[in-house]
């Protein structure tokens, strides 16, 4: 049965991505974020090519994300969040999102062990970004409705200096990891004031080190293995050596770990 909250029809907020170690939120990419839109059109405007640009290769505007099913639910999450901020600032999507993921991660007010989920951690967008300054304080909220859950969000709001303020705001949680992500590919990873470590997107291992960043291991195997040997690979262990779990790594939900670079894909 759908749950009725201020006339809004309730809808499944959370999803699970295969390569995250837990649930996750998203919406869709490009329409929800306008740092990317402004530095695409910046770059065409002044007639540079955007290739370069980590924004123009983004994996959530390919792929399963393409599905017909997957964009009608990501709109409808974001249709959520902007009624919600418009009629009554946000109340509704905060206490969904809260309720929601209280549902999925608590039972009886303990921590669920959850198969494929660990209940102690929460990516923020593997699609889509912070838009706005009252969306952003939805997050804090939310954060702080559940100060026992690491939220990792990657931004690249902090190019809009008006947004910095509300990013820095989030980051000051303890329980809110912000990162601002990188613009360009084989750049280093930005490092903002106030922001945590940030993230960036190399062609290869070498390039990423030389920069100083830990290099993500659920990035790395085919560029060590080769297209060949990784290719021979069931999907399922394909799948894994693909994954956060799999890696035994969380270094994106630790506040205290610095710059990390993702390898193409």
């Amino acid at each position: 049965m759908p749950i009725f909250c201020h006339d809004v029809v309730m809808i499944n907020l959370l999803s699970s991505p295969q390569k995250m170690p837990c649930n996750s939120f998203n919406i869709p990419a490009m329409l929800y974020c306008p740092a990317a839109k402004l530095i695409i059109n910046a770059a065409k405007k002044a007639g540079k090519a955007i290739d370069d640009l980590i924004c123009s290769h983004c994996y959530a505007l390919k792929g399963s994300y393409l599905f017909a099913n997957v964009k009608k639910a990501l709109q409808a999450k974001a249709d959520l969040i902007t009624k919600s901020l418009r009629e009554d600032n946000g109340d509704t999507f905060v206490e969904t999102m809260v309720s929601q993921i209280t549902a999925k991660y608590y039972k009886n007010g303990q921590k669920k062990s959850l198969k494929n989920c660990n209940t102690d951690l929460f990516r923020v967008h593997d699609s889509g970004d912070l838009f706005s300054k009252k969306y952003i304080e939805c997050w804090i909220r939310i954060c702080q409705a559940l100060p026992d859950i690491r939220f990792w969000f990657p931004t690249r709001e902090y190019v809009r200096i008006d947004q910095l303020p509300h990013l820095r705001k989030l980051a000051e949680l303890p329980n809110a990891i912000v990162r601002p992500s990188a613009l360009k590919v084989d750049e280093p990873a930005p490092k903002i004031a106030g922001l945590d470590g940030g993230t960036s997107v190399y062609t290869s291992e070498e390039k990423a080190k030389a920069d100083g960043h830990m290099v993500c291991p659920a990035t790395v195997h085919p560029y060590r293995m080769g297209k060949k040997a990784w290719s021979a690979l069931d999907k399922k262990k394909r799948g894994e050596l693909a994954s956060c779990a799999g890696n035994n790594c969380q270094a994106c939900f630790i506040k205290s770990c610095k710059s990390k670079a993702y390898l193409a894909h």
